[in-house]
């Protein structure tokens, strides 16, 4: 086995480039946007020159996506796609884009980003000019779907450079946190950083600590893309356990891998990184609709001191009642063979009411009085929401009990909120 332990040794394995090797590959993952990417590729052929090269990973798209990337076949000298035998997911359909670029340079990003080509450049410009920077990694802005600038996240507010080694992975990992979207020497990201790539993991970390294996890395305040609020956004994922799950373990192979077997130390590190990522949880439930999961993300995210009480009483104030519809709608549709919800009445119940028929409008959703709830039937089309557990006692005794069509809309409350309290409905 042949150890390389610098770019300059790197060099001497490297296979002879051809002549007209293009000087940058810009690398594209795209999945079922076909207009999406028609604009995204449109801003790259009036951004970029012709000589750049583009290549498409094309995910299994079933929409007219290969229609789009032959009309911009004769746009570019170096124009190249592939379209997927079958759905893989996007960290690994990145490998594939990374793995098609043939420039001495490479840049990956997705099908509804715009590269802000002066922060390309630049990057480019810097490995030039250093042997030893294997990539830069950059700012980004987020903007709306149209274009407008939302934010801008930046890393740092200088050029800061870190000099291949054990050292630099530690000063990247306190000082900067998650570095992503590097512009990128292409054959040591190909032959040691995409070949080695783990499906279990996103690969962020991975990426940094190969690339620190083989050389220095450079982080620019320069902005390199806008990243758009598409819909659905990929962000999403930070709602589901599996994307913290990858995300913890691409952060600890990374500290495995630098050798500290500190457990309070490397504990620590991990979960002020998974802390942050909670917070983005919670946001992007909240654009989702899916309270009950930011509820969830908020709880963690508390358990580390991230968010202050009055924070989390927000929270619960401006979404409790959503939230109480979000668990009906999970409790009752998990009941085969209702058709209705009837609720005891009162103010509440029917604010509740006129929710949850909004979003089961295949039910039949009313209210009915104490007494008319009392006294009506056991069935199994039926699903009973009594006031509080007193009323579902009282059904009891005159009427056989059904624990698996009935609740107690106080209970639903109650459990529903962050913190332990009385639920009064006066």
């Amino acid at each position: 086995m042949c150890e390389v332990d610098s770019i300059e040794n790197l060099k001497g394995l490297v296979l002879m480039q051809k002549t007209d090797q293009p000087l940058l590959s810009i690398c594209i993952l795209t999945f079922n946007r076909a207009e999406i990417l028609r604009k995204t590729l449109a801003h790259l052929a009036e951004t970029l020159d012709t000589s750049t090269e583009i290549v498409v990973s094309n995910n299994c798209s079933s929409d007219h996506t290969v229609d789009v990337l032959e009309d911009f076949r004769t746009k570019w000298e170096r124009f190249r796609y592939v379209r997927l035998d079958k759905e893989i997911p996007m960290t690994e359909n990145a490998v594939v884009a990374g793995s098609m670029a043939t420039g001495k340079y490479m840049y990956l990003f997705c099908d509804d980003d715009r590269i802000v080509v002066e922060g390309i450049n630049k990057a480019v410009k810097m490995m030039q000019e250093n042997d030893e920077i294997i990539g830069v990694f950059g700012s980004y802005a987020e903007t709306d779907p149209t274009r407008e600038t939302v934010e801008t996240y930046k890393k740092t507010d200088e050029v800061v450079i870190l000099p291949k080694g054990l050292k630099s992975k530690k000063i990247a990992l306190m000082k900067f946190g998650l570095l992503w979207s590097p512009v990128i020497r292409t054959e040591p990201c190909q032959r040691f950083c995409i070949t080695t790539f783990d499906k279990r993991s996103f690969g962020h970390w991975h990426l940094l600590g190969k690339m620190l294996d083989y050389g220095a890395i450079a982080v620019i305040p320069d902005v390199l893309y806008h990243h758009v609020q598409t819909v659905p956004r990929c962000e999403f994922g930070l709602t589901e356990g599996w994307y913290h799950d990858m995300y913890h373990a691409d952060l600890e192979v990374y500290l495995g891998k630098m050798g500290n077997s500190s457990f309070r130390e490397n504990a620590a590190l991990v979960g002020e990184a998974a802390a942050k990522s909670y917070l983005q949880g919670v946001l992007f439930s909240k654009l989702k609709g899916e309270l009950l999961t930011g509820r969830h993300f908020l709880l963690r995210a508390r358990a580390y001191g991230l968010v202050k009480d009055e924070t989390v009483l927000e929270y619960e104030r401006a979404y409790l009642k959503q939230m109480v519809v979000e668990r009906l709608n999970i409790l009752i549709s998990a009941v085969p063979g209702v058709r209705k919800v009837i609720l005891e009445s009162h103010p509440i119940s029917q604010e509740t009411c006129s929710l949850l028929g909004k979003v089961m409008p295949e039910m039949e959703v009313y209210t009915v009085s104490r007494e008319e709830l009392l006294e009506l039937p056991t069935k199994t089309e039926n699903f009973i929401v009594a006031l509080d557990y007193q009323t579902l006692l009282d059904r009891g005794g005159k009427l056989e009990a059904d624990p698996l069509h009935q609740c107690s809309l106080k209970d639903v409350f109650a459990n529903c909120r962050l913190f332990p309290g009385e639920i009064t409905f006066d």
